[in-house]
């Protein structure tokens, strides 16, 4: 499910059949503060309000603004988070992410995307 308006052209949320929540980011894509508070609206929607485990595929992403940063940080129903990336950028991103904000779910940043399902549904 794409999220609507312009965040459409760089992020898709859905539900999962094993129950997380599924985001994956296209490659380069800049974050900003629409996006986060739309993703965030619709994970909630998703949802019904329950917490669920999160998967994140950031696909390279380029950045994250400061403000979403502050919009991911703050609480909302998730269970557990697993950032999965593949390039250095992406784990600059989630270790600088880590360090600046407190979660409010456990967060772990992975390489291989078997690896961060298997922690999602297992943890």
């Amino acid at each position: 499910m794409e999220l609507d308006g312009p965040e459409s052209d760089i992020v898709t949320i859905d539900l999962s059949c094993h129950g997380y929540l599924h985001v994956r980011w296209t490659p380069g894509a800049v974050v900003t503060e629409v996006e986060a508070t739309a993703l965030k609206s619709r994970a909630a929607e998703l949802s019904s309000g329950q917490a669920l485990p999160m998967l994140v595929e950031m696909a390279s992403m380029k950045s994250i603004h400061r403000r979403a940063t502050e919009i991911f940080s703050a609480p909302w129903p998730l269970e557990r988070m697993a950032l999965v990336g593949a390039s250095p950028v992406d784990e600059v991103l989630a270790c600088f992410y880590a360090s600046r904000h407190t979660h409010s779910c456990p967060t772990r940043f992975f390489t291989s995307l078997d690896e961060a399902m298997t922690w999602l549904t297992v943890f």
